[in-house]
């Protein structure tokens, strides 16, 4: 039998201790060291996930460490504790000595920790604490009218660029709507921007980056999706493989760890991205969804007799090693989403049948693309690291993105919603 494998992490100011093996009277020899070698002025706590057997002689180096920890300022948190191992803790009569938490995240939180490192199979999260108040994410339209292909001038709207700061959906830029409605395409506002895929047969991504507010030159949309509210909280991310993680594992980490962190999650989230893309996959409408332009067979742009004449999308990467800022939003398919308004919950997404991944999720991102950008200098900023890759960056491409597009690393700004909502920006 193997001998039980000790790892120490320094994680903010908490020192994790994860074990690995039984921790029989050998097994305490061996941790030891480890147990002795903590800082013990600050907070420890301890990953039992992987320990099956516990003895008295591992129990007495928890106690040794309590005590140790107590007299010169440092706490003990226990975590993940197996269920015979919480049958010997209680029979010994010390389960009411220990705090003991279900998870490593929950321990974490319990120690008041606002920077905190957790790693999954997607890769490694490192979390800074943002707004308080939850967001939520606003639609104007419905998706309902661009899959149909019904769009008309009385569903269009001007916005300001100031109101939509983060958002994606079906767009343009002109003069007025009547000039725009035969071009409208994929876009996405993010870091002051609009960029948008004209559907006029170029495939090729227009944008503006305005230095103010206009009455006259305005995002004219037919759909949107905006983020609204601050970010809740930040993260920064780097893939477990060398590939990158998929934007799919992404958003099922981020929900996984908003479970066992956040009481308040609701299964939704919204996010902005400053990314390293190492695959990117994705599609652009090819034709303005205008009531002019209706399939004949009368069904949606995404039926399958209709959708190759409808978008272009990819089935190997489009793009390999680009800098990327994204924006989108998501929601686990197995939560009680019955506590969202279900109006603007289905008017915000749509399967596209070149998606092919089915992950639990249900997710609608847009990315723009940039040539490699390097990062700012330490402390990094989310918004920051947009503006510099809007201002000086190398525009390559624009898409709707699939799930299987790949990240290698990120910066995250992650809105936890609230509820999905009517747009509330005013129209010009």
């Amino acid at each position: 039998m193997s001998d039980l494998v000790i790892s120490t992490e320094k994680v903010g100011s908490v020192s994790l201790l994860r074990l690995v093996g039984r921790l029989d009277a050998h097994g305490a020899d061996l941790a030891e060291p480890a147990f002795q070698a903590v800082d013990h002025k600050t907070a420890v706590v301890i990953d039992l996930g992987g320990v099956p057997y516990l003895s008295s002689a591992g129990i007495r180096l928890f106690v040794a460490l309590q005590k140790n920890l107590q007299s010169q300022g440092g706490k003990l948190v226990l975590a993940e504790v197996q269920p015979y191992c919480r049958d010997v803790l209680k029979v010994s009569g010390l389960d009411q000595f220990f705090t003991i938490e279900e998870t490593v995240t929950r321990a974490f939180l319990e120690l008041g920790e606002k920077n905190s490192v957790f790693t999954r199979p997607a890769g490694r999260f490192v979390y800074q604490h943002g707004e308080d108040r939850m967001g939520a994410i606003e639609v104007l339209g419905d998706i309902g009218n661009v899959l149909a292909s019904r769009i008309t001038p009385a569903l269009m709207a001007g916005k300001k660029f100031s109101s939509k700061e983060y958002s994606i959906g079906l767009g343009a830029l002109g003069p007025s709507d009547e000039d725009v409605l035969p071009l409208l395409g994929e876009m996405i506002t993010i870091g002051g921007t609009m960029v948008w895929l004209p559907t006029d047969g170029n495939d090729t991504p227009d944008f503006l980056v305005p230095q103010q507010d206009s009455d006259s030159v305005l995002i004219r949309t037919g759909f949107n999706v905006s983020l609204a509210g601050e970010f809740n909280e930040y993260v920064e991310f780097e893939a477990a493989s060398e590939n990158g993680a998929t934007l799919g594992e992404i958003y099922e980490s981020l929900m996984a760890l908003a479970r066992e962190r956040r009481p308040d999650f609701r299964g939704a989230l919204g996010l902005a991205m400053r990314a390293e893309v190492g695959e990117l996959y994705g599609c652009g409408v090819v034709k303005s969804p205008i009531a002019a332009n209706a399939p004949e067979n009368g069904k949606l742009i995404t039926d399958p007799e209709n959708y190759e004449k409808w978008f272009e999308y990819d089935q190997t990467p489009r793009l390999r090693d680009v800098s990327a800022l994204i924006c989108g939003i998501g929601v686990d398919q197995s939560a009680d989403l019955s506590v969202f308004d279900s109006k603007y919950l289905n008017s915000a997404f749509y399967i596209n049948p070149g998606n092919a991944d089915s992950t639990g999720l249900k997710l609608h991102n847009h990315g723009v693309c940039f040539r490699p950008f390097p990062l700012g200098e330490k402390p990094w900023s989310l918004e920051r690291e947009i503006q510099r890759i809007v201002n000086d960056g190398d525009f390559v491409d624009m898409r709707h993105l699939f799930d299987r597009t790949t990240i290698q690393w990120a910066l995250i700004g992650v809105v936890y919603v609230e509820d999905f909502r009517p747009d509330s920006s005013q129209s010009v």
